[in-house]
């Protein structure tokens, strides 16, 4: 007989053991919960409300799949293995692409980066119309009030290194939206945009410029795109000195891996990388004077102050790009400030109370497939005055 349960009365024993350990973990909290970010809000254990019994039963339910014990664990050793032996992502949030790379996928809801890449959606003429009116109107509103404006798109990781994305995902039409975007743009006038990629893609021929693991850019593609912008900035402000790559020393570290390796729980050990740090040789006396304060919602202000920067006060509204540029601008401006705003909402109570003589507007290329570009009202007494 090939089993005796005589001689194995044990095998009953650890199968009821392993059924009760995830219970025992919840209770006693057995293990430390691994470092596994979903990019979602988890579950939160649910108050009993009588009234409502099947309420809790469901909400309940979703606290426990969220938690039930060794859950991490499980995932981590899932995700571990379905990436080592079957070269595909556990998630559709991650893509693996080819030598190491990894890239973004479905961001939220409605925006896949995946699909942006292939321009499976491009701009409706209605679309584009719109978001051409309200940059434009932007543009107008600051230049009556004789402020500089300049409006800024941080390309993709795939829009930059598309031959480490997988073989099989290929392009479906040759304009992406920000192809379509800066030509319409253009229709009136020359407006006051940059287009980083050009740059980009020839500073990624002598070194790599966005993170391997990190949807974003290192500190040397930053580099680069300060250089763009404060070469944009010197045609209307000559005394600016842009610093040069030899100003900085340049240095190599190990590193656990990016965002796009923590969404795969796997940053620790099996995505690590080599980042690269820039350092001025002589750092300038830039202070920072408010850091992040909650504005509203998800949006925060940052305040640098330089007294050697021979640049204005300047408000640039940015996305999480724009963290690893600081350093580098603020040095450059006697006063600026940061409004961290995704979904780049314009400000002019700001303007009006700072007075500034420059705005910056900076976006990720990928957030054009689903951002819904809003104005104020122009004509509110929020205006600052025209100069």
């Amino acid at each position: 007989m090939l089993f005796n349960f005589k001689k194995n009365n044990g095998l009953p024993l650890l199968f009821i053991l392993l059924i009760f350990l995830p219970m025992a973990d919840m209770v006693f909290r057995i293990s430390q919960p691994l470092p596994i970010k979903e990019k979602r809000k988890m579950a939160v254990k649910p108050q009993l409300q009588l009234s409502r019994p099947w309420d809790f039963k469901i909400k309940y339910e979703d606290y426990f799949n969220d938690n039930f014990g060794f859950r991490t664990h499980l995932l981590y050793y899932h995700n571990l293995f379905t990436v080592k032996y079957f070269n595909t992502s556990p998630t559709n949030k991650v893509l693996l692409g080819r030598r190491g790379w990894l890239f973004m996928a479905k961001e939220t809801e409605n925006r896949n980066v995946v699909d942006y890449f292939r321009a499976l959606k491009p701009f409706t003429a209605a679309e584009l119309r719109e978001w051409r009116q309200l940059l434009m109107q932007r543009w107008s509103w600051l230049r009556k009030r004789g402020i500089a404006y300049l409006f800024v798109i941080v390309p993709n990781k795939s829009t930059v290194y598309p031959e480490c994305m997988p073989a099989g995902i290929r392009r479906l039409h040759r304009q992406s939206r920000m192809d379509q975007l800066l030509e319409a743009l253009q229709e009136e006038g020359a407006f006051p945009t940059i287009d980083l990629r050009e740059t980009l893609l020839a500073a990624k021929r002598s070194q790599r410029i966005y993170h391997k693991t990190d949807s974003h850019w290192n500190e040397l593609g930053a580099y680069f795109a300060y250089q763009k912008i404060m070469e944009k900035l010197a045609m209307d402000f000559p005394d600016l000195k842009v610093a040069a790559l030899n100003e900085f020393s340049i240095e190599s570290r190990d590193r656990m891996g990016g965002d796009l390796a923590v969404m795969l729980g796997l940053q620790k050990n099996y995505f690590r990388e080599q980042i690269i740090s820039l350092k001025p040789l002589a750092p300038a006396p830039a202070r920072t004077v408010r850091e992040r304060k909650k504005l509203a919602g998800f949006v925060r202000e940052s305040i640098s102050e330089c007294p050697s920067g021979t640049l204005p006060t300047t408000l640039m509204v940015h996305d999480s790009f724009i963290h690893q540029l600081r350093p580098l601008l603020n040095p450059h401006f006697k006063r600026i400030i940061y409004v961290w705003d995704a979904r780049l909402n314009f400000y002019p109570d700001i303007v009006r109370r700072e007075n500034p003589k420059i705005v910056i507007e900076e976006i990720t290329e990928r957030k054009l497939e689903d951002l819904q570009l809003q104005n104020p009202d122009f004509s509110g007494a929020a205006a600052a005055p025209e100069r």
